[in-house]
């Protein structure tokens, strides 16, 4: 009896691990989180460093992230569920306008959108699915890596994204 217990708590705390997925994004220089939104908690808001109020939803098989910018709500989506959402601010270029990072994570998935935010437009820059691969984002690159090595690099360039391919001989 003591060992079926011990089986059923094994596989419960196994099960729950299973469902919780980790995106792999790691930040190389200062980065602010705005907002972090769980399935269970979809009304979570934060604010962003120009004052603007953030959150997200969902609504007929599309969710999304909101900026309340002068009483008018702007919308981007960022999928079709949302089990973990964050979304942080951060600098690519050092030139004073933070660009929004968003880190939508479902169904063992995670997904990584880079947009340009200013005064009520966003403009999506960058989508990747990154599953659970380890993505470091620094000043002006994203380097993604497969299995542990590095497989692509974008290059952040006049505000857009590049993929930086080896030149060979």
């Amino acid at each position: 009896m003591r060992y079926a217990i011990t089986i059923a708590c094994f596989l419960l705390s196994f099960s729950t691990l299973a469902q919780n997925t980790q995106s792999g994004v790691e930040f190389a220089d200062y980065k602010r989180q705005v907002l972090l939104v769980k399935k269970d908690a979809m009304k979570a808001t934060g604010k962003l460093n120009s004052g603007e109020l953030i959150g997200a939803g969902c609504d007929q098989g599309s969710c999304f992230f909101e900026i309340d910018y002068k009483g008018r709500k702007v919308r981007q989506n960022v999928g079709q569920d949302i089990t973990r959402l964050t979304i942080y601010e951060f600098d690519f270029n050092a030139d004073g306008d933070l660009e929004l990072i968003a880190v939508n994570e479902f169904k063992g998935k995670a997904y990584l959108y880079i947009f340009s935010y200013s005064k009520g437009i966003i403009l999506k820059l960058f989508e990747k699915e990154i599953r659970s691969d380890k993505v470091i984002i620094k000043k002006d690159y994203i380097e993604y890596y497969l299995q542990g090595d590095l497989d692509l690099v974008w290059h952040y360039y006049q505000g857009n994204f590049w993929k930086m391919v080896p030149y060979e001989n």
